[in-house]
């Protein structure tokens, strides 16, 4: 029962952003921005290496609204975004077990 409840929290998120694309994104060519980007990249890449899904969605989705705010990579606003994100947290928090705790 907890897996059908992750798997349609996470249908939910993709179905936010799906609803929510109209046209196409544009690029700036602003490149100082991109340093809080990496950086939130590398911490999404880091916690999901060290199998802490639920801490590299939320890097994750935090880079993607900085990047979508500066560069307007798709065309729905950060409330949606971060809407999508908790529901995707919320799915994998059912799906996945807790991270490993460090003693």
């Amino acid at each position: 029962m907890k897996k059908l409840i992750g798997v349609s929290f996470i249908l939910a998120a993709l179905a936010v952003i799906i609803f929510s694309l109209v046209g196409y994104p544009t690029i700036d060519a602003n490149l100082w921005p991109l340093v809080p980007i990496v950086l939130f990249v590398f911490f999404t890449v880091e916690n999901a290496l060290k199998k802490d899904y639920k801490s590299s969605l939320i890097c994750a989705v935090i880079g993607f609204i900085i990047a979508n705010a500066i560069y307007d990579i798709l065309p729905i606003s950060n409330g949606i975004v971060i809407t999508a994100g908790v529901l995707a947290c919320v799915g994998l928090g059912f799906l996945l077990p807790d991270s490993p705790k460090e003693k």
